[in-house]
């Protein structure tokens, strides 16, 4: 390597080090400019190209090197990872094979072998290659959670539950850890703890839609149902075109009287989805809700002999709903997903009234959005006040 070369590259570990990934890549790049064909700058310029997001820059820069040099198993290894991110997981997994052969305890290939056996169903394969990764990490955030995750798939629920609670004793704020801990609560309608997790979900991601739409969920589990719709907005708010969560939001205002706003959002699926079964169902027991039996059995016989949504029930629905407006449509004003969970933090008081405060009596506890002793509305789950949409 020449001296210049070897400058720029101490240069650009420095940069990387202190955080300023960008001008480290570029200044790796401007490295490998001056010394080709040196390995480990065109390695390191790779590592940089992939924690910048820049996945099919770094494959190719992985490809030269590996194709130049064999045996250089982290480049394989690291390879492997980007085949992996852009959905190649037959090359991916010969990859970390390969790596595995000559080196069984890389951990790079561990995890990346584990996660395409998880993500190809072979559960077994999956287990036996994670738990020799959490063999070498043992308290790694990460590492615990892929298992935690395979063995949900494997029906070993406490066992994915023990390790997803020890993942966030590592790292308490590890989004896939809530999550999935969230998702096998949810499973066991252990619906205040999901609560309290996907608030600490929403604070760590505020632009991840999982966290609110799990919430609803769970609101919806314990008969929270105005919370349960403001959370399910929330997460349509960050995913507008999520068909299921579209209609939960049917079903939730339906259930909750706003018959009208049920067939908007169940409609909303089946203009782009029209035999969407579930949106379907959504519509046929809005219309019976709205005393449109007729409509509704028609909705019904149609789903099941899959001729899909009728066109006389169709302007039916849109004659209804011509003058609904739903929220950020200049009905109910709304607050974004992300201010709504950096307000969470705020109304600490009221989320621990919401998730069961051990040094408060239950008689004393109140349901988020339920009235004070002077009638004034609580903050609901999220932390807002809801609006009077009057």
């Amino acid at each position: 390597m020449i001296a210049a070369a070897r400058t720029t590259f101490d240069e650009a570990v420095a940069l990387e080090r202190s955080g300023h990934l960008d001008r480290a890549l570029a200044t790796y790049l401007k490295a490998l400019e001056m010394a080709p064909q040196d390995t480990e700058i065109a390695y390191r310029t790779a590592l940089a190209m992939l924690q910048s997001g820049q996945v099919e820059e770094a494959q190719s820069q992985l490809r030269r090197i590996v194709f130049a040099e064999p045996d250089h198993m982290k480049a394989r290894a690291s390879l492997g990872n980007c085949q992996l991110l852009l959905g190649d997981t037959e090359n991916a997994r010969q990859n970390f094979a390969e790596v595995l052969d000559r080196t069984p305890d890389d951990i790079n290939a561990l995890y990346g072998l584990a996660t395409v056996l998880h993500q190809d169903g072979q559960y077994a394969d999956g287990l036996v290659t994670a738990r020799r990764l959490v063999t070498l990490l043992p308290n790694h955030a990460a590492a615990l959670t892929l298992l935690a995750d395979i063995q949900i798939k494997s029906s070993d629920m406490p066992s994915a539950i023990a390790n997803y609670r020890k993942a966030l004793k590592t790292d308490p704020g590890f989004l896939d850890a809530l999550t999935g801990l969230g998702k096998a609560l949810l499973r066991r309608k252990r619906f205040d703890d999901v609560v309290e997790l996907m608030i600490r979900a929403a604070q760590a991601a505020p632009k991840d839609p999982e966290p609110f739409d799990l919430l609803s969920q769970a609101l919806e589990g314990r008969d929270d149902l105005q919370d349960a719709v403001e959370a399910a907005e929330a997460a349509l708010e960050l995913s507008p075109q999520a068909e299921g969560l579209l209609v939960r939001l049917s079903v939730l205002n339906r259930r909750t009287g706003d018959h009208k706003l049920a067939l908007r959002y169940a409609v909303k699926v089946l203009e782009s989805n029209p035999d969407h079964a579930a949106a379907m169902n959504a519509l046929g027991a809005a219309l019976a809700a709205l005393d449109y039996p007729k409509e509704a059995r028609r909705v019904l016989t149609g789903l099941s002999a899959g001729k899909g949504f009728p066109p006389e029930v169709k302007s039916l629905v849109n004659r209804l709903t011509k003058d609904v407006q739903g929220p950020g449509e200049g009905g109910v004003q709304k607050v974004s997903a992300m201010e709504a969970a950096e307000n969470v933090s705020s109304e600490e008081a009221c989320l621990e009234r919401s998730i069961g405060d051990p040094e408060q009596a239950p008689s004393d506890r109140k349901l988020p959005g339920s009235p004070t002793h002077d009638g004034e509305a609580l903050p609901n789950v999220l932390g807002l006040r809801r609006r009077d949409s009057s």
